[in-house]
């Protein structure tokens, strides 16, 4: 393990950080509110930390190791959390452990909040929610790589502990050039939105911060009743498409912009997740329209659009989901364990974990049925296949495992069981949303916030990265690893 790397990639990386929140302290200065003391002291905080991991780092010829860039990786989302929670401390919005929920929800994208009054905050704050979720959405590593001209091929291992799934496919010969390429579709898709929800009547303000929430899968709002509020059909639709491009493959668009759209739609991944979004939808609609009395239109509505949210894990919503009928809350449920495809900013398992589950269960059913047969399994990857089912299915178990050890945690703190076990997989899956006690976050006690916090770090960890790193053994210099 060299220390001196680690140091010197985190003083970058808290560097960056600083100067991000110059984009909200300018702003609270031309808005003139009191919130630019907040943005300022995060922004000494996060300085004092770049200072302080320089004067310990040391860049060296030597090639960074598996062992550096999971750190690496791991420590920034740590130290991002917590200097994204500084703004909301030092303006006394709330408190203590519900900053550290804000920020951690905010850069790991699950849109979870607490606050209670989301339009008194200042404007610059609710810019800031958004910023956290646009960072943490592509990335802050891949960002970071993109950017920074040191990173060299000290970048490559934290770029590939970056990309979520269960396999590591880079669209371009280069990972810096893909990193960029990445950045400037990240970009492109959200002035994209921004500019769309500008003519459906949305002020800048709104639309900026929405459309950083909805391309980075996010759903931190502007008001407490999130799409709802605005009513407006046009601009849902948008945003809706947004949702389900932000759940998509990055890298998949990387290679439909370089060999035409026809890509996309043949990748295989990408059409179970519209087909998995077309079926629930439908069926939502169906239930919403014969349990409650809506018309098809009005159904298809809310059903399309909530499906949407939760699939991509986005969290955002029209309406009161809560109250509708078991079935479409379970459906719900399911969309949101399956989560979008792997390379996007969403969370949840991923689809083609999901895809590769239902291949290994058929491969077993037919061995079952011919003993004496081979089966072979089909799927496009560049490793070797036997060795992605078992990444897989192990990544199935722990996900299940830690979601229901949280709700575990959550029962003893007072939820209702089936409310728990919701809450642990939104957790873990960053999805941002729960049912009955749980729907309203800044109700939970201090613990279950805690353990909240941690199950999201972890969710977008992707688990292995985060049991990693608590072996002592990892930490050590000279150990063997």
């Amino acid at each position: 393990m060299s220390y001196p790397i680690i140091y010197y990639m985190l003083s970058r990386l808290m560097f960056a950080m600083s100067l991000t929140l110059l984009i909200p302290l300018i702003a609270s200065i031309h808005w003139q509110e009191t919130s630019s003391l907040d943005f300022l002291g995060a922004i000494i905080c996060s300085l004092s930390l770049s200072v302080f991991f320089n004067n310990k780092g040391k860049i060296t010829n030597d090639d960074i190791s598996i062992r550096e860039g999971i750190a690496i990786t791991g420590l920034s989302w740590l130290f991002a959390s917590i200097i994204a929670s500084i703004p909301y401390l030092s303006g006394h919005y709330m408190p203590f452990v519900d900053c550290l929920f804000e920020g951690v929800s905010g850069i790991t994208g699950s849109g979870a909040s607490v606050v209670s009054n989301i339009p008194s905050l200042p404007a610059s704050i609710l810019l800031w929610r958004s910023l956290t979720h646009w960072l943490g959405g592509l990335g802050i590593i891949v960002i970071f790589i993109a950017l920074a001209p040191q990173a060299g091929i000290r970048g490559l291992k934290m770029f590939e502990i970056e990309t979520t799934g269960p396999t590591e496919d880079r669209p371009l010969p280069r990972f810096k050039s893909t990193a960029r390429a990445l950045l400037v579709v990240y970009f492109s898709l959200t002035f994209i939105l921004i500019a769309l929800l500008l003519l459906c009547g949305f002020n800048m303000s709104e639309a900026v911060n929405n459309a950083m929430s909805t391309i980075a899968t996010g759903g931190f709002a502007t008001h407490n009743d999130s799409m709802g509020h605005f009513n407006n059909i046009p601009a849902e639709i948008i945003i809706m498409i947004f949702m389900l491009i932000g759940g998509g493959n990055f890298s998949l668009f990387l290679v439909a912009w370089k060999r035409g759209y026809k890509k996309i739609f043949a990748d295989q991944e990408f059409r179970v997740y519209l087909i998995i979004f077309a079926l629930i939808s439908v069926a939502i609609t169906v239930n919403l329209a014969a349990a409650t009395g809506l018309n098809l239109f009005t159904a298809l509505r809310y059903a399309s659009f909530q499906t949407a949210a939760v699939i991509s894990t986005t969290g955002f919503s029209t309406t009161d989901f809560d109250s509708w009928p078991a079935f479409s809350k379970y459906c719900l449920l399911i969309v949101m364990l399956t989560g979008g495809c792997a390379g996007s900013t969403a969370g949840g398992i991923k689809i083609t974990r999901v895809i590769l589950l239902f291949k290994m269960i058929n491969r077993i059913v037919k061995e079952k049925l011919n003993p004496d047969h081979i089966v072979y399994l089909k799927f496009d990857t560049g490793e070797r296949l036997d060795t992605v089912l078992n990444r897989t299915s192990r990544f199935f178990f722990l996900y299940i495992f830690l979601a229901l050890i949280g709700a575990l945690i959550f029962t003893i703190d007072g939820l209702p069981i089936m409310d728990a076990i919701v809450l642990g997989i939104s957790a873990i899956g960053n999805a941002g949303i729960a049912y009955g006690a749980a729907n309203d976050f800044s109700q939970l006690n201090n613990l279950t916030k805690i353990v909240c916090c941690m199950l999201m770090v972890i969710g977008r960890l992707e688990i292995f990265l985060f049991l990693v790193m608590l072996k002592p053994s990892f930490w050590q210099k000279g150990a063997s690893w």
